[in-house]
């Protein structure tokens, strides 16, 4: 009996094997570019999920006839407007219930793939992508002006470095050896427009190092409210610990409270630590 079976799958498999030597209809067909052109057309990587739940609706308006929503993604703060005729997203306002009441409007809105999504205005939603999108537009606005200010400002052989850390480490030191100190305040744009957080972090203390250490005639007050102007986080945890420094040589006392005003508790210790040997070093003088 064992026999007999062993005998009988060695047939099926010769029988299998010789089958594949003998035609090519049973092997996988060659994949080629073509196979992936809907992909590249409508690939799913670039969409928001589940628009649904981040599409608000925000607004209500009447353009040459026609019944217009415009709608913000709460997700990233982006506007646009919807209608009848497909928008350059390839969505399309399919109905629309009560539309004279933007707190009871309902707008359904056909994506570009068929899919229905049912938009409502929600007051707290639309303030907070608000938000999301005038923060956007800053960080549009000072990487602007950034790059305009090292194209005006800073050396060639500066806005030829690739690397943006090592970038960010000349552009400090170019700004501690008095590069800006006619525009002191440029140095801080210059510092939000680095996309690198760590470049960010080094040009931010040393364009506040100047500012505290009251270069082109700058008042503590002023510094102070440019400072405060930061959200709180890294921007302002390095702006504090170039103020605290500068502060150093001039008003001890206030760079350590600044200094120990630092929201990471790790690099509040550095700072301090740094600030403490300063204040001691010219104290030795």
């Amino acid at each position: 009996m064992f026999w007999r079976l062993g005998f009988g799958l060695s047939a099926v498999i010769f029988s299998v094997a010789a089958g594949e030597k003998g035609s090519d209809a049973a092997l996988p067909q060659t994949v080629t570019v073509e196979h992936f052109n809907a992909l590249f057309e409508k690939s799913p990587f670039t969409r928001t999920l589940n628009l649904s739940d981040s599409l608000v609706l925000s607004g209500i308006a009447d353009m040459n006839g026609e019944r217009v929503a415009t709608v913000i993604d709460s997700a990233d703060g982006r506007t646009m407007a919807v209608s009848k005729t497909p928008n350059t997203e390839g969505w399309r306002l399919v109905q629309f219930e009560r539309p004279d009441d933007l707190e009871s409007a309902i707008a359904s809105i056909a994506l570009d793939g068929g899919e229905i999504v049912r938009v409502y205005y929600d007051k707290e939603r639309v303030e907070q992508a608000s938000k999301l999108a005038a923060r956007a537009a800053r960080d549009r606005t000072v990487q602007f002006a950034g790059r305009m200010i090292a194209r005006n400002v800073l050396p060639d052989w500066i806005n030829e470095i690739q690397d943006p850390v090592k970038k960010g480490q000349a552009i400090a030191k170019f700004i501690e050896g008095g590069g800006f100190d006619k525009s002191p305040y440029d140095a801080v744009k210059m510092a939000l427009s680095q996309s690198d957080p760590q470049a960010r972090g080094t040009v931010m203390s040393a364009a506040f190092g100047r500012l505290g250490g009251g270069v082109g005639g700058t008042q503590i007050n002023d510094a102070v409210n440019r400072l405060n102007s930061l959200e709180n986080g890294c921007d302002r945890d390095f702006a504090i610990n170039g103020l605290a420094h500068g502060l150093a040589g001039r008003d001890p006392k206030g760079a350590l409270k600044w200094a120990n005003s630092i929201s990471n508790e790790g690099f509040r210790k550095v700072v301090v630590e740094n600030v403490s040997r300063r204040i001691n070093g010219q104290k030795n003088r």
